[in-house]
């Protein structure tokens, strides 16, 4: 009876120290063991865009950061939010991971019919850019400033066309909000990504277009495309002779900061250990010079620090309610 009721003891101390010390290492363990084979990179759009560009540098920067090769894979759809749903679907294990942007904080309102919650389904691992946005006119447009534009629209309202990667996307909520606040009224042409945008405005059929800097920026220095406005409360390194939206003469839209955002965002029960490995990934990699002076070269803005994913979720939460909002002021319907 003694020696079993030591036996029990030795065994409970035995199970104690098997729960107790080893958690530290089984974690230390499992998260040098992630990622043992490649990462797939879901972007919501086609080739050839903003998106796709970003989506190139971090495949390359983060993913030797992340000591493994990243592949893209295009999901394209309902303003990204295809390839958003596709990832909420996906196996929580950190080898699928999304570059999810602001369309997605309004799918409830515009793509009611999709299976899957941005904020719900989606855990954010953290920001990998800031993407400014710059107002365009074809080169050999009668447009040559934003003031030309809202005289324009305010003489002839409906007149103008506005085009925009799609519907939901930054550059139609900018449309939409452009038109709010400076009391006109434009003709909103979605098309399915931002190369067939420009595509029209440099041919011109359509009168002006809010694009990413990055993919607009090479037509602006080829001189397909007419610079009116960046659409911040600053100049934009990569192109500092365009003037701000406040220094284009729109005071209806002074102060605003209209820039968008990309980042990072996997299924929701994805590990603790490999959400906080990426995000070092991520952190590693945009401290790099090469990929600063790189995305800096393509009009995309370093995150502010610190870029952890408490404050990107936050960051999810405060756009959510605002584009939602102008959405419902604009009276803008669901797509089915």
């Amino acid at each position: 009876m003694h020696r079993l009721y030591h036996l029990k003891r030795e065994l409970a101390a035995i199970a104690l120290v098997s729960a107790a010390l080893p958690w530290g290492a089984m974690a230390s363990d499992q998260e040098a063991i992630y990622p043992q084979r490649p990462v797939a990179l879901v972007i919501g759009y086609p080739p050839g865009g903003g998106a796709d560009t970003l989506a190139r540098l971090l495949s390359r920067y983060v993913g030797e950061a992340l000591g493994q090769k990243i592949v893209i894979q295009y999901k394209p759809g309902a303003g990204g939010n295809v390839g958003a749903e596709y990832v909420a679907r996906a196996t929580p294990d950190g080898y699928t991971v999304f570059l999810g942007s602001r369309p997605n904080t309004i799918h409830k309102t515009m793509y009611g019919t999709m299976n899957y919650d941005f904020a719900r389904d989606l855990v954010p691992v953290g920001l990998v850019a800031r993407v400014p946005f710059v107002m365009v006119s074809g080169s050999h447009s009668s447009i040559s400033s934003v003031q030309d534009m809202v005289s324009l629209a305010r003489t002839y309202p409906g007149a103008l066309s506005c085009a925009s990667s799609g519907v939901g996307t930054t550059s139609h909520l900018l449309c939409e909000l452009l038109q709010q606040e400076a009391g006109i009224d434009l003709q909103h042409v979605p098309y399915s990504g931002g190369a067939q945008a420009l595509t029209d405005v440099i041919g011109g059929r359509i009168d002006i277009y809010i694009a990413t800097v990055s993919e607009a920026l090479p037509h602006i220095q080829a001189s397909r495309l007419r610079p009116l406005a960046a659409m911040s409360t600053s100049r934009i390194p990569a192109m500092p002779y365009v003037p701000t939206i406040d220094e284009a003469g729109v005071s209806e839209l002074s102060g605003l900061e209209l820039g968008g955002w990309s980042g990072l965002v996997v299924p929701v029960g994805t590990p603790g250990h490999v959400v906080e490995k990426l995000n070092r990934s991520i952190n590693a990699a945009l401290m790099d010079p090469a990929l600063q002076g790189a995305m800096g070269q393509h009009g995309f803005a370093m995150p502010l620090q610190p870029n952890m994913p408490m404050a990107f979720k936050e960051l999810i939460a405060e756009e959510t309610d605002r584009w939602n909002r102008i959405l419902q002021m604009r009276n803008i319907k669901p797509l089915h």
